[in-house]
C-alpha cells in the first residue's frame, strides 16, 4: 500500500533536489561505479557478496563494497541477502537490503528494506539511492512515474540524515524492476531501468545464483527505459529503449 507523503517532507525533498543539482557533478554509468554525482547501483551492478555467512558486502567488486562517507565522517554501507528460495519468480520479497550508518565514534544504526538497495550517494543531510524489486510499503511516495503495476517497478529514493532505526525513505517509482546507476547532470537525474534482470544484474553472484537461468521475458513483453527526472521529482522524459 502506497503511503501519502507529508507536505513538510515534500518541501525538504524538493530543497534537496534543488541543491543537489548545483553541487553534484557528472559520474560514470559503468557497472559498479557510484561516487559523488551518481545515485549509485554498485551493490546491484557489481554484486558478489561474500564478506559474511549470509550475504554481506561486495568487497571483491571494487567500488561496490566501498563505504560512502558523509561530511561528518559517518560511513554508509549497503548489503543485501536473499530471502526467497532460488528459482522462484523474483519479487519484492526475494531480497532484503540493509543500509548501515557507522559514525567515527563507532555508533551503528541501520534500516532494512525489501529488495536490492544500491550503493548510495550522500550530500549534506540526505542519502539517496535506488532500489530494485522494491516494496512500496517501505517508502513515502513522492511521485509515481511508472505506468505498470507496482510489482514491475523500481524506486529512486532519498532518506534524511542522521539515519535512525525509524527512518522512512521518500521514493519516486519507475517502470522496470531493476534500476541502474543514476547520473545527475544538466539539472536533472538520469536513470536506466529494465525488466531484464539477467542483463541488469550481471556480476551479482547472489542474484545469478538464484536467477541465472530465469526467463524474464517468458510471461510477457519486457522493456528497458531511460528516465530523465527533474529535481522536484517530476518527469522530464521517459524514453523506451526496448
Amino acid at each position: 500500500m502506497k503511503k501519502v507523503i507529508p507536505i513538510l517532507t515534500i518541501v525538504a525533498v524538493l530543497a534537496f533536489f534543488g541543491s543537489a543539482g548545483a553541487v553534484m557533478g557528472v559520474s560514470s554509468m559503468m557497472p559498479g561505479v557510484g561516487g559523488t554525482g551518481t545515485i549509485g547501483a554498485g551493490s546491484m551492478m557489481g554484486g558478489g557478496f561474500a564478506m559474511t555467512n549470509t550475504g554481506g558486502f561486495g568487497m571483491m567488486n571494487g567500488m561496490a563494497g566501498a563505504p560512502v562517507v558523509g561530511d561528518d565522517g559517518t560511513a554508509y554501507l549497503i548489503s543485501f541477502n536473499p530471502s526467497a528460495n532460488p528459482g522462484t519468480t523474483p519479487t519484492s520479497n526475494s531480497f532484503e537490503s540493509t543500509i548501515t550508518a557507522v559514525t567515527p565514534s563507532g555508533a551503528v544504526t541501520s534500516i532494512t528494506l525489501n529488495g536490492i538497495a544500491s550503493r548510495p550517494v550522500v550530500e549534506g543531510n540526505v542519502l539517496a539511492a535506488t532500489a530494485s524489486l522494491p516494496n512500496f510499503s517501505n517508502f513515502n511516495i513522492l511521485e509515481n512515474l511508472g505506468t505498470s503495476t507496482p510489482s514491475e517497478q523500481s524506486m529512486l529514493y532519498v532518506v534524511g540524515l542522521p539515519l535512525t532505526s525509524s527512518s522512512v525513505p521518500v521514493g519516486v517509482s519507475l517502470d522496470g524492476r531493476f534500476a541502474s546507476i543514476a547520473v545527475i547532470a544538466s539539472n536533472a537525474i538520469y536513470v536506466v531501468t529494465s525488466d531484464f534482470g539477467n542483463g541488469m544484474m550481471t556480476g551479482s553472484g547472489t542474484f545469478n545464483m538464484m536467477y541465472g537461468s530465469y526467463n524474464f521475458n517468458g510471461t510477457g513483453t519486457a522493456h528497458s527505459y531511460l528516465y530523465i527526472i527533474g529535481f522536484d521529482g517530476h518527469l522530464v522524459n521517459k524514453i523506451t529503449l526496448q
